[in-house]
């Protein structure tokens, strides 16, 4: 498996973080888990590391939360959403090979989607304070799951400095205080 987590080297793709499924997820830790994700959506546009969105049945679940000032969606009703050919297919346009996912529910569309992205060849990496589940156990065992398939557990904030590379640059002093 390929560590190269440089920005050049990197896609994020945000599974379901939507307006309807967001209030049922973790009272607690929803809203770090959300800051994170932000953080890691502000600095992709930041070094121009793709990234896509991707909505669960958007009907009933509602569109991309606000916070993410998002582009278009992948709308799918399939769990993984490597199982709609439109988004697997903007997942090869962007030729790169370690995906970095963030998204909710860790164990169900966050897992599944790992798992096929693992099975076509890519290297994936899960911030685990960017990825929720309504209870704890589940986010465990998405996890856990993730881990068995080959993907790579890391935190946002090791992501977002592995991406800026070094100190004492105008992108990581706005990073210092994103961050605080």
């Amino acid at each position: 498996m390929s560590h190269f987590m440089t920005a050049d080297h990197c896609a994020l793709l945000f599974i379901d973080w939507q307006e309807r499924l967001f209030p049922a997820m973790a009272e607690g830790i929803r809203e770090t888990n959300l800051k994170h994700a932000v953080n890691l959506h502000w600095l992709a546009r930041k070094r121009n590391v793709p990234v896509l969105f991707t909505e669960q049945y958007p009907k009933g679940l509602g569109r991309t939360l606000q916070a993410f000032d998002s582009q278009a969606a992948f709308e799918k009703t399939s769990f993984s959403a490597m199982q709609d050919p439109k988004f697997a297919n903007a997942v090869s346009q962007m030729e790169r090979k370690t995906l970095i996912l963030s998204g909710m529910e860790t164990h169900i569309c966050v897992a599944q989607t790992a798992r096929d992205l693992r099975a076509a060849g890519y290297t994936v990496v899960i911030p685990a304070d960017a990825v929720l589940s309504r209870r704890k156990l589940d986010w465990k065992m998405g996890l856990q799951r993730m881990v068995s398939v080959g993907c790579r557990l890391d935190s946002a904030e090791g992501i977002l400095f592995e991406w800026v590379g070094h100190s004492g640059t105008p992108l990581f002093k706005e990073l210092s205080k994103r961050i605080r």
